[in-house]
């Protein structure tokens, strides 16, 4: 008997242990309040307005060549980790179905990127000409350290316009830049986040399902939202992702 509890005590200790640090926390306040900071109100301004630039602040006329670059990233980087992390070939048809903005960003912050998968979030600021990336020089700091912070433990932070186009993201996988409104993440539960989001009132913070995520590479994520407003106007939405456990 003695032997019984013991173990009943040793399995509920590892259990609480096992618990993220978030676990035992007020999510819903400690996304609000973070929504609200003035700097995370300017950033989404900020970003939002710069995101559409991008390809015209480095003259491009065309995104063909960055496109191959980021294409191959998709076939060999991101698809060797995928069957590495899930034991099978991914299938990017949908992912490939990005459109020339999301393919301009991308190419800067992750496929020619400097940072290794998994460490693009670690990339300040990319050799490029465009206003975002002097705004991502002053902001990302900010969101990184919000994501990272021990008290915290989070995967990713986003920022997405009221299109449905993530403008940011911290962690930099291929759903950055995309757009949630038809785009290739759409019914994902990122993408089903946006549209409970889009029409929510000012104090409403929701929290999605747990499922597998395919730019996580099926990792089961969740994520937690709520809108970012400046006075009365909502101009944007943030969501965390929390990280599988």
């Amino acid at each position: 008997m003695k032997k019984f509890v013991l173990s009943l005590l040793v399995i509920g200790t590892l259990g609480l242990l096992a618990q993220p640090v978030w676990a035992d926390k007020d999510l819903d306040a400690i996304v609000k309040a973070f929504s609200q900071k003035a700097s995370v109100i300017a950033a989404m301004k900020a970003f939002s307005d710069a995101f559409g630039k991008v390809r015209a602040e480095n003259g491009l006329e065309s995104v063909d060549d960055l496109k191959k670059d980021v294409f191959s990233y998709y076939d060999g980087d991101f698809a060797k980790e995928y069957k590495s992390t899930v034991g099978k070939d991914s299938d990017l048809t949908a992912a490939k179905s990005v459109d020339n903005d999301a393919v301009a960003l991308q190419y800067y912050y992750i496929s020619h990127s400097s940072e290794k998968t998994g460490k693009k979030q670690n990339l300040v600021a990319a050799q490029d000409k465009s206003n975002w990336t002097k705004l991502h020089a002053k902001h990302h700091e900010m969101f990184k350290s919000f994501a990272e912070d021990k008290e915290n433990g989070f995967y990713d932070v986003f920022l997405i316009d009221l299109s449905g186009r993530i403008v940011y993201s911290v962690f930099k996988e291929i759903d950055f830049a995309t757009r949630l409104d038809g785009g290739p993440y759409a019914s994902s539960g990122l993408g089903t986040m946006f549209k409970d989001l889009k029409d929510a009132k000012s104090d409403e913070v929701k929290t999605g399902k747990n499922a597998p995520y395919f730019p996580s590479y099926e990792d089961n994520a969740q994520f937690v939202g709520t809108s970012i407003y400046e006075g009365d106007k909502k101009i944007g939405i943030l969501v965390i992702q929390l990280p599988s456990w």
